[in-house]
């Protein structure tokens, strides 16, 4: 009878989406015959009645396919909760404070491309113990991996044999920390354990520290003690320490006084290798034509793109259809939000707006150190922003593709190197960042409820 049950299970595999078998389908279990009964047993009721409604005409087709008179009978059978024990730990709890970290968040999970692949290098070295510096600041917009790095280290950490102590916190949870310390008169107390056999310390969206100034000032303290120690310290936020506002000066330099690496929006290949990472972790295969309108469609963060994912096997369930590009081409339109198309010509007017130059220089043979730069900023953006070929680029240019892997590769260099020319590109990135996403909220500018909160407690109490 198991052989009917085979039979069965890949006739319906054939007619169903993989989606649709793989969620309403696979979970069922094969009871056995009674009589003229096959018996189905269902995890629990809801899926009982949703296969009856939506999937018994199929069972039947699958049972006629067989050449076999037979009705089926569907039961609740709830698989038996397994007997308590200890649970077993990944790490010690001992060794960690403040928040859990997320299993979900390791180096093997991360998908590395050009536009994080510095970032992931240098947590990659912090993780084994191998950094050209302990302090690393990581900045990146909402949904672009900065926080999964930041975990990566801590779970990295855990999982290899150490003395040392992890703390993971969110620049609330500090605060909240220090209010409650200095309520209960315990701040030395609260202090000390952050310095006492600290292995690495992991701040989060330190961005939210902005007018906080007695939280600050007890910050930069703590960050002294472990810069003379030499501890590892990892600082995220969703921009550079000189555009936080309200941010003391002394604790502004300490953000400063490690590397600060940038995680830019996915580019078109990257987006791609994680359409195709979080398809297969949906247990689904999309074909090239839906991978690719994605990775077109889909410029946002990263958690967009899970979105659309997991959004793509709930319609094809639901609908019991196939995952097709007609379907892909609905739910983006759903979810995407509507941005100005970024052409070639806008970044090339951007460019010459910002260093004054007029686009026939650009686009001349000159090479003067005025317009040459200019020109190979412009054709470093374009091939950042758009999908366009190295050749496509070099085209507008006049110039061939071996010199835009060239310029692009020359800023590249410049980025990486602290200086004005870095800052002026970044202004650029902004800029057309904030061109391409306008309905992101500009929340750089708010100041959070706990900022008050503790601005309210200090007056009282200092």
């Amino acid at each position: 009878m198991e052989r009917l049950w085979e039979a069965i299970l890949d006739t319906l595999r054939n007619i169903l989406p993989e989606a649709s078998f793989r969620v309403w389908i696979k979970p069922l279990k094969f009871l056995g015959l009674d009589g003229n009964y096959l018996f189905i047993a269902c995890p629990n009721q809801f899926s009982l009645d949703w296969i009856k409604e939506n999937y018994l005409p199929y069972f039947e087709e699958a049972l006629k396919s067989q050449k076999i008179s037979l009705k089926i009978k569907f039961k609740v059978i709830e698989e038996s909760s397994p007997p308590i024990i200890q649970a077993e730990l990944p790490y010690d709890p001992t060794r960690l404070i403040g928040r859990k970290l997320s299993k979900r968040f390791t180096f093997e999970e991360f998908v590395v491309g050009e536009c994080n692949r510095l970032a992931y290098a240098t947590c990659w070295a912090i993780a084994n113990k191998a950094p050209d510096s302990p302090i690393i600041y990581l900045c990146a917009g909402t949904g672009l991996g900065k926080s999964h790095l930041s975990q990566a280290i801590g779970n990295h950490l855990l999982q290899h044999p150490s003395k040392g102590k992890i703390c993971y916190l969110t620049a609330q949870d500090f605060t909240a920390h220090v209010v409650k310390a200095l309520r209960q008169d315990r701040l030395e107390d609260f202090k000390e354990k952050l310095r006492h056999g600290l292995e690495i310390l992991m701040l989060e969206e330190v961005h939210r520290f902005s007018g906080k100034d007695f939280t600050q000032k007890e910050l930069a303290l703590t960050l002294d003690y472990l810069y003379d120690l030499g501890k590892i310290v990892v600082f995220t936020a969703n921009r550079p320490p000189q555009e936080i506002e309200k941010l003391d000066e002394s604790l502004r330099s300490r953000f400063q006084a490690g590397a600060i690496i940038k995680i830019n929006p996915p580019d078109y290949q990257t987006r791609l290798n994680i359409i195709k990472r979080k398809a297969k972790k949906q247990g689904i295969t999309l074909s090239e034509e839906v991978t690719e309108f994605l990775a077109k469609n889909l410029r946002g963060d990263i958690r967009q793109i899970e979105s659309a994912i997991v959004g793509l096997v709930a319609r094809s369930s639901l609908l019991r259809e196939p995952i097709t590009l007609a379907l892909a081409q609905e739910l983006v339109q759903e979810i995407a939000p509507k941005t100005p198309a970024l052409t070639k010509d806008f970044i090339v007017d951007l460019v010459c707006k910002h260093f004054r130059v007029s686009r026939e220089e650009l686009f001349s043979r000159k090479r003067e150190k005025k317009i040459a730069f200019p020109r190979q900023v412009a054709m470093y953006l374009c091939r950042r922003f758009t999908d366009e070929s190295l050749q496509s680029i070099g085209k507008l240019f006049n110039r061939d593709h071996a010199t835009v892997v060239y310029a692009v590769k020359n800023i590249d260099k410049k980025i990486s190197q602290p200086g004005s020319l870095k800052y002026q590109i970044e202004y650029l990135c902004r800029e057309i960042e904030e061109y391409t996403q306008p309905t992101k909220q500009n929340d750089h500018k708010r100041i959070t409820q706990d900022s008050g909160q503790e601005a309210a407690y200090l007056e009282r109490r200092l």
